[in-house]
């Protein structure tokens, strides 16, 4: 029985996918779009539950469009958007629509995140560039000041591959990509580092599980 993988580009205006064999050739291709809301100047949402439909209709469509069988399916890849974040609760369930990479509200909280650093100066030759409002760790510290009823609320905080990956295993993880561009992940280590979570005032239990 030939075997194929179904890989998923949930992008910033849809849902691109491929149905392919594992020696890469296409056997199939579709896209299934959805909305951007923008409820205030520089802020960009977008509603976690609409990736997944994309992803469901995607695969139907790839499925239906070439005949193949879901027991042909090796595997599913997800390739999606960074800088996002979404709160859940226990179960995985969104708490709020997704901030996504675009969103730059949290540029207050940038600069405090800096200016804790000893300003943006020293903090771009600690780190190598300056943070922005569209940056992990200032949304998070938006989250907690602007909407401390979601913040205390939520589980985990996920961006949209942890939140995919949780609707399709139950699990709430973070890939150490994802991970690495928070501020608050310790490359050399591989692992969150506990030190700056406190430092920021952040909960280490609301952070998913860093995997490879």
């Amino acid at each position: 029985m030939q075997g194929y993988i179904i890989a998923h580009d949930v992008g910033t205006g849809g849902n691109k996918a491929v149905l392919v064999t594992p020696q890469g050739e296409v056997r199939g291709r579709t896209m299934a779009t959805y909305d951007t809301t923008y409820p205030r100047p520089g802020w960009a949402e977008q509603q976690p539950v609409a990736w997944w439909e994309a992803i469901a209709k995607s695969t139907r469509t790839l499925l239906e469009q070439t005949g193949v069988s879901p027991r042909e399916v090796l595997g599913v890849a997800f390739s999606a958007q960074m800088l996002g974040v979404v709160p859940v609760d226990a179960q995985g369930a969104p708490l709020r629509p997704g901030i996504i990479w675009m969103d730059g509200r949290a540029v207050d909280q940038a600069k405090q995140v800096m200016a804790r650093l000893g300003g943006p100066r020293v903090f771009a030759q600690i780190v190598g560039a300056t943070l922005t409002g569209k940056d992990i760790l200032p949304k998070l510290l938006w989250l907690k000041q602007r909407e401390p009823e979601v913040f205390r609320r939520s589980a985990k905080f996920l961006d949209v591959n942890g939140y995919l990956l949780r609707c399709a295993t139950g699990e709430m993880t973070c890939d150490w990509s994802a991970a690495a561009v928070t501020g608050l992940f310790n490359r050399s280590k591989k692992r969150w580092d506990d030190f700056l979570i406190r430092f920021f005032g952040l909960s280490r239990e609301k952070l998913p599980a860093a995997v490879s």
